[in-house]
C-alpha cells in the first residue's frame, strides 16, 4: 500500500483537537472527535494493508500481528512505565489502586470495558484517571482481532461478499450507536460494537465500496466538505453533545471524504495536509496522544487544579516534546528495525513486558493502592468505606422516600397522612441532598422528612438532568407533574451538586415548589476536593424570589480560603468520606451548625419542633 503524506496530515487534524480539548483551549470544545478521525484512518489503512497481502498471496496472520506489535507496543509500554513511576510517587492509595486496575486492563487491551463500568468520559473521576485515553487503543485492538480473519474469509469468496459483510457491520453498529447513545451513553461511548461502524467507514473505502472520484473539481469540493464537517464537530460540539450516535457522522464522514478525495487526485486541501508541518505532527501523533493525557492528569493530582491557560498550553507543548523523543528513539527504531528479527522474538518480547504490567497492575490493586508509600497519621480506608456504608444504611431506612417506580414507600408514619401535629419537610435532590438526611433527622426528630431523589438526579423543573437514568425522570415527574396535589410542607429543601447551567431551572423549580411550602430553601454545595479528603488528611500533617432561602455551605465551612475538614474539635473525624459527601458526623455538624439555624419554617411549625 503506497504511502500517502496527506493521511499523516489528517492525523494532525485528529490529535491537535484532542490535545487542545483536554487542555481546555477554546474553541476546541468538541476536540474529542479527533478519536473518531483516528478510527476511520485505522480502518482504512489496516484494511488496505490486509487486502494487499491477501491479493498477493503473502498474507500471514503472525506477520500482521508482528507489525501491530512493532507499531503499538514500544510507545505504549514506554508511557505505561513512566506513568507507573509517576503514579508511585504522586497518587494517593485509592487512586493508585484504580490506576493499577487500569494498568492491568490496558495491558490486555480491555481498558474500554473498565472505564465503561466505572464512569463517563466527562466526569470528575475520569479527569483523574491517567490511563483513561487508552480506551480507544482497546477498541482498535479488539478490531484487529476479527478484521484479518473476516477479510480473509470474505475475499476467498468474492469482493462483493467482503463489501457486503463490512457494510452490514457498519449499518448494525451505527444503529446500536444511535440507540445506546440515549439508553446507555457510557456503553455507546466506550464499547466496540457501538464504535465499529467508524472503523468500518475506513474499511469500506479501502475495499472500493465507494466509487472513485473521476473529476478533479469534484475531488476539490469533497475534500473541502470533509474539512468543514470535521471543523463543525470540533468547534460546535461540547461535553453535552450526545455522542457518538448521529453526531459522530460529522467527523467520520468528514474524514472519509478527505481520504477518498486524496486517493485519486491532488487537491488543495491535500497539499496543505501534505505540508511538512502537518506531516511531522501526524508522524508523532500516536506518541502525542499517549503522552498528553497523563501529563494533564498528574498535574491535577500534584496541584489540585487544572492550571491557567498558559500552564495548560505549556503542558501541551511538553507533551509534544516528549512525543517527538518517543517517536525518534522508540517508535521509529522498533518499526524500521530489520525484519530479520524473528517474529517469535517480537511476540516473546511484547508478551513478557505485557505480563510484567499485568503483574504490577494486579499487585497494586490487591495491595489496595500500596499505602506503605506514605507515613499515614491514620488509616483512611475504614473511614472511606464505613462512611459510605453507614450513610447508605441510614438512607435505606428513611421513613418516607420515592422508589424507582414513582410510588411512595411507607415506613413508619405514612408520607401522605396529613398529620397536623408533626412538622413535614421535603428534601429534594441527588446524593448531595441525601447526605443531609441524617443531620436533619437528628436536628428535627419529631418531623416527617420525605426524600425525593436518587444518586446523580438533580430534581429540577423543566429539565431531566440525567436522561440516561429512568429514576431521574420518574422523580422529577412525581414532584412537578401533580402527584403532590395540594400537599403542604413546613419546609422544602432543594440540594444537589449544582452546575452553573442549573440556575434558571433552580429559579423555575422554586416557583413551582412554593405552592407546597411557604419557604423553599436552596442548599449550596459542600466544598469539593480533587482527592479523597480522608486520604489527604491521613498523608498531609443570582437573585431568587422572596420565599427562597439560600444557605451557603462554603460560607459556613470556609473562612479566609481555608475550609473546615474535621467534624470534631480534636481533629480525628473527617468531615467527608470521599471528595465531597459528608460522613454521619459531618452531616450532623453541617445541619446543626449551618442549615438548622438558617432554615426558615412556618410560624406554626416552630411550635411543632425545635432543632436540638
Amino acid at each position: 500500500m503506497r504511502y500517502r503524506p496527506d493521511i499523516d496530515g489528517i492525523r494532525t487534524l485528529a490529535v491537535v483537537p484532542v490535545v487542545l480539548f483536554h487542555a481546555g483551549v477554546w474553541p476546541f470544545t468538541g476536540g474529542y472527535v479527533g478519536v473518531d478521525v483516528f478510527f476511520v484512518i485505522s480502518g482504512y489503512l489496516i484494511t488496505g494493508i490486509l487486502l494487499a497481502d491477501i491479493r498477493s498471496g503473502n498474507f500471514s496472520i503472525t506477520r500482521f500481528y508482528e507489525r501491530r506489535i512493532r507499531r503499538i507496543f514500544p510507545a505504549l509500554f514506554l508511557v505505561l512505565a513512566l506513568c507507573l513511576v509517576a503514579a508511585s510517587f504522586i497518587l494517593l492509595p485509592s487512586y493508585f489502586e484504580d490506576f493499577s486496575e487500569s494498568l492491568f486492563a490496558t495491558a490486555v487491551f480491555a481498558s474500554n470495558f473498565q472505564f465503561w463500568r466505572e464512569a463517563g468520559y466527562f466526569g470528575a473521576a475520569a479527569e483523574l484517571a491517567p490511563l483513561l485515553h487508552t480506551w480507544s487503543l482497546a477498541v482498535e485492538e479488539q478490531f484487529y482481532v476479527f478484521i484479518p480473519l473476516l477479510l480473509l474469509f470474505a475475499c476467498r469468496h468474492s469482493m462483493a461478499m467482503a463489501k457486503g459483510l463490512l457494510a452490514t457491520i457498519f449499518v448494525v453498529s451505527f444503529a446500536l450507536s444511535v440507540y445506546y447513545v440515549r439508553e446507555a451513553p457510557s456503553a455507546a461511548f466506550y464499547l466496540t460494537p457501538m464504535r465499529a461502524w467508524e472503523l468500518m467507514a475506513g474499511c469500506l473505502l479501502a475495499v472500493g465500496a465507494v466509487p472513485a472520484i473521476e473529476r478533479q473539481r469534484v475531488a476539490q469540493v469533497v475534500s473541502a466538505i470533509g474539512v468543514v464537517l470535521i471543523a463543525i464537530a470540533v468547534f460546535g460540539f461540547d461535553d453535552t453533545t450526545p455522542f457518538p450516535g448521529e453526531a459522530a457522522l460529522l467527523p467520520v464522514l468528514g474524514t472519509a471524504a478527505l481520504i477518498h478525495a486524496g486517493e485519486t487526485h491532488a487537491t488543495l486541501v491535500g497539499r496543505v495536509l501534505s505540508s511538512r508541518v502537518f506531516v511531522f505532527i501526524g508522524l508523532i501523533s500516536y506518541s502525542l496522544y499517549l503522552f498528553h493525557w497523563p501529563i494533564f492528569v498528574f498535574y491535577r493530582h500534584l496541584t489540585g487544579a487544572d492550571g491557567d491557560i498558559f500552564v495548560r498550553l505549556f503542558l501541551a507543548l511538553l507533551s509534544g516534546v516528549l512525543a517527538w523523543l518517543s517517536w525518534r528513539y522508540f517508535e521509529r527504531p522498533f518499526r524500521t528495525r530489520s525484519t530479520k528479527t524473528p517474529g517469535l522474538h517480537v511476540f516473546a518480547g511484547g508478551s513478557v513486558v505485557a505480563v510484567l504490567f499485568l503483574g504490577v497492575g494486579f499487585w497494586g490493586n490487591a495491595a489496595e493502592g500500596w499505602p506503605e508509600r506514605f507515613h499515614l497519621r491514620f488509616d483512611p480506608k475504614p473511614i472511606m468505606a464505613d462512611g459510605k456504608s453507614e450513610m447508605m444504611a441510614i438512607l435505606g431506612h428513611i421513613r418516607c422516600r420515592v422508589t424507582d417506580g414513582g410510588a411512595v414507600l411507607v415506613e413508619g408514619l405514612p408520607c401522605d397522612e396529613n398529620n397536623q401535629e408533626r412538622m413535614r419537610i421535603a428534601l429534594l435532590g441527588d446524593s448531595h441532598a441525601s447526605h443531609l438526611y441524617p443531620g436533619l433527622d437528628a436536628a428535627f426528630p419529631d418531623a416527617d422528612i420525605e426524600v425525593y431523589g436518587a444518586p446523580g438526579c438533580r430534581v429540577l423543573f423543566g429539565i431531566n438532568t440525567r436522561p440516561d437514568r429512568e429514576e431521574c425522570a420518574t422523580i422529577g415527574a412525581y414532584v412537578f407533574d401533580g402527584a403532590w396535589g395540594s400537599r403542604k410542607f413546613d419546609a422544602v429543601i432543594l440540594a444537589s451538586r449544582w452546575e452553573a447551567s442549573d440556575l434558571e431551572f433552580i429559579q423555575a423549580s422554586v416557583r413551582q415548589l412554593s405552592r407546597h411550602a411557604g419557604n423553599v430553601t436552596v442548599i449550596g454545595p459542600v466544598p469539593r476536593y480533587k482527592v479523597m479528603l480522608p486520604e489527604a488528611l491521613a498523608i498531609w500533617p443570582g437573585e431568587y424570589s422572596e420565599n427562597v432561602n439560600y444557605i451557603s455551605l462554603y460560607q459556613g465551612l470556609c473562612r479566609n480560603r481555608k475550609c473546615r475538614i474535621f467534624a470534631d474539635e480534636e481533629g480525628t473525624l473527617p468531615l467527608q468520606w470521599d471528595e465531597a459527601h459528608l460522613t454521619l458526623d459531618g452531616s450532623r455538624l453541617v445541619v446543626a451548625g449551618i442549615i438548622a439555624p438558617g432554615l426558615r419554617l412556618q410560624e406554626s411549625s416552630k411550635e411543632k419542633a425545635e432543632p436540638r
